[in-house]
């Protein structure tokens, strides 16, 4: 195996691994930070492709559709926990789970009722198109690049969130000790549903 083989395979697993991250990263929010077994969260990230995928064919730019979509995940995260997450705080993880699992259920069926069973996609922007040329036959996709650098830029957005901010610390807090957090007159349940809608925003 040549040299342009290998370098495309390395970063194909960089990539793949660097997306892995990207849907976890949400799950681990919710999970770490609220304690919440969330079956569902592969569901999430289907919502944010057929999100794109809808957005995409009304604006006819799949920058305009990601501007769009991501506040509006954020929104249907909102309230979703509102509706629904906010009540199993104190519940037992079978209790979370049941739910989750309905969940997968109501969106599965929802995804064939509005945009049906046929294989969806949307087309990479014209300015992402290009490739790299690594040898006289193998090139490397400029879309896997930048999706890479997106990537390791939100892991540090991230962090910087998390460790670096006042909304960070009062996460951290309440992860920590949610009594105490409320006992010092933080709003608790909207830092948590913050966070469920950030995670919701991430998949």
């Amino acid at each position: 195996m040549d040299f342009a083989s290998i370098l495309i395979q390395t970063l194909n697993s960089l990539q793949y691994g660097l997306l892995l991250f990207l849907v976890a990263s949400g799950l681990t929010l919710v999970f770490g930070i609220m304690g919440i077994i969330n079956l569902a969260h592969g569901s999430f990230y289907m919502i944010g492709a057929y999100l794109a995928f809808v957005l995409t064919g009304f604006t006819g730019s799949l920058f305009t559709a990601i501007l769009l979509g991501i506040p509006l995940s954020f929104v249907i995260g909102a309230l979703l926990e509102w509706a629904l997450f906010s009540h199993l705080y104190k519940r037992d993880h079978l209790e979370q789970v049941l739910l989750t699992y309905g969940l997968i259920l109501i969106f599965e069926e929802l995804r064939s009722l509005l945009v049906g069973d046929e294989v969806h996609g949307v087309d990479i922007p014209a300015l992402f198109s290009a490739s790299i040329p690594l040898s006289d036959v193998l090139s490397y996709p400029v879309y896997r690049l930048v999706i890479s650098a997106v990537c390791i830029v939100l892991a540090l957005g991230l962090y910087f969130l998390i460790q670096r901010t006042r909304l960070g610390m009062m996460i951290r807090a309440g992860n920590h000790d949610r009594s105490m957090v409320e006992a010092l007159g933080i709003n608790i349940n909207m830092i948590y549903r913050v966070v469920f809608a950030l995670g919701f925003a991430l998949a």
